[in-house]
């Protein structure tokens, strides 16, 4: 095997790995519209500042008992969490258009 092929073959399975990982974050978004479906038909509000913190806690957690930089996994939950709550707010607005006459 060539330095090349050997190259080719680590970039195959990186790629592999990003469809998982893009295929997962599609399937967290999915779940969170199914959770801002829930808060909507049970007045539960869109912001839960305790499961926030709960779910960064755990990215920093798993990424001290990995070995992975602990910001950079905070940061990336941190995107995420933005996303999730933009994607629940909408989903929350269309469910409940009288709420957005009291924005």
């Amino acid at each position: 095997m060539t330095e090349q092929d050997e190259l080719q073959l680590l970039r195959t399975e990186l790629d592999a790995l990003d469809g998982t990982l893009l295929d997962t974050v599609r399937r967290r978004i999915d779940c969170g519209v199914r959770i801002a479906g829930y808060k909507s038909r049970h007045g539960v509000p869109m912001m839960q500042p305790g499961r926030v913190n709960l779910v960064m806690e755990r990215a920093a957690r798993y990424a001290a008992d990995h070995g992975l930089d602990e910001t950079f996994l905070v940061r990336l939950y941190d995107t995420i969490i933005t996303e999730m709550c933009r994607v629940e707010d909408l989903v929350m607005s269309r469910q409940n258009p009288a709420s957005e006459d009291r924005r």
